[in-house]
């Protein structure tokens, strides 16, 4: 039997973690789950030097906070940290750049495996959406990331936006900007476009509608790809 995968995308404050996780409990069918965003603390599978790479920014930022004359707190938040800007130029965006195509590759080959040993992968979020551009402007390096997403990366078989206003959303989490989650949720509405199989979830509802309802959608791909 052919198996399928399924991402589940939305803005900061979405509870895709949450929802993924009581998936994984309770889905009817079997899912294997596999973090696809670019949160090392929340990867369940990431590349050495990724990890590396998130402890050299993190003890760069503290070495930045704590020097005299910085006029900056200590604490950074999770939003800035995974997306604030590259304030290492070129060589930076470029290695940042490298470094994110091999983890999504090496991702990509372990959800390839699980799908050989008969399992349907649950991908919580992923790059077709994470790098969607919410502007033209942008790195190039930026730039050629979503096209490289957008053209050679296999596509989820089943996405699904959990969706909400913006200001539900920094109401849950207050790491973001009004502004930021906005554009991000314009981004993701544009992409899903433009990919078969793109389905919607309100996540203003309480959670046992939200999860029922994404269980709705993945049981009619599993049908679907039963009757193939």
């Amino acid at each position: 039997m052919k198996t399928f995968t399924v991402a589940l995308i939305g803005a900061d404050g979405a509870g895709k973690t949450t929802i993924a996780n009581k998936l994984v409990a309770l889905a009817p069918v079997p899912l294997k789950y596999l973090y696809m965003g670019t949160n090392v603390q929340s990867s369940n599978f990431a590349l050495p030097t990724s990890r590396l790479a998130f402890f050299l920014k993190v003890l760069a930022h503290k070495r930045e906070s704590e020097s005299p004359g910085s006029g900056q707190s200590k604490a950074i938040s999770n939003h800035d940290l995974h997306h604030g800007p590259d304030k290492r130029g070129r060589v930076g965006a470029t290695a940042r750049l490298a470094n994110r195509l091999a983890d999504a590759w090496y991702r990509q080959i372990i959800s390839w495996l699980f799908q050989v040993r008969g399992y349907n992968v649950l991908y919580d979020r992923h790059g077709l959406f994470d790098f969607a551009p919410s502007t033209k402007a942008g790195r190039l390096t930026d730039r050629f990331q979503n096209w490289l997403f957008e053209n050679a990366y296999p596509k989820p078989d089943l996405t699904i936006l959990l969706d909400a206003p913006p200001e539900i959303l920094y109401g849950r989490k207050g790491e973001a900007t009004l502004e930021y989650l906005g554009r991000r949720r314009q981004a993701f509405l544009r992409r899903g476009e433009k990919v078969a199989n793109f389905r919607r979830v309100d996540v203003t509802q309480p959670i046992d509608h939200v999860l029922s309802e994404v269980v709705e959608h993945i049981l009619k791909l599993d049908k679907s790809y039963k009757r193939r």
